[in-house]
């Protein structure tokens, strides 16, 4: 069996208690296994407390089957270390219609909060109202 190599990229930045994640799809399972070691360094940084994710997608927001299970399991995981709430930018992305429907699928799977928004500062203005919410809790 031979081994792929991984499609599509991740820049990834913290601020204040929200993972920055920007990439260029599609993705495949080496691709998100990749990524996953990218972040897990930055969610050990915010775990114990709550802490959420703002995703900006462009090129073809496509995961493959298997990644896009994959990264349903690593969104349940990082549920139970605080993660509260995700929000999507998809609009500069080749197809956000389409975007919108697998996204929704993926995180609905996972049972994670999230919201598509346009514009980046509603997005992480929502984002603080979720964990601040989830603080006082």
């Amino acid at each position: 069996m031979g081994l792929f190599i991984g499609h599509g990229s991740v820049e990834l930045h913290i601020k204040d208690r929200i993972l920055y994640v920007e990439g260029s799809g599609p993705w495949n399972l080496e691709a998100v296994k990749e990524a996953g070691n990218t972040f897990n360094p930055l969610i050990n940084c915010l775990s114990g407390e709550p802490w959420a994710v703002l995703v900006v997608l462009h090129g073809d927001p496509i995961y493959v089957p298997d990644a896009a299970e994959h990264l349903v399991q690593s969104i349940k995981k990082e549920r139970k270390t605080g993660r509260v709430a995700t929000a999507i930018i998809v609009d500069h992305s080749n197809s956000p219609a389409f975007a919108k429907r697998h996204l929704s699928d993926i995180y609905e799977k996972a049972g994670c909060d999230y919201r598509f928004f346009s514009e980046e500062a509603e997005a992480s203005w929502w984002l603080v109202q979720k964990i601040s919410a989830a603080q006082i809790s």
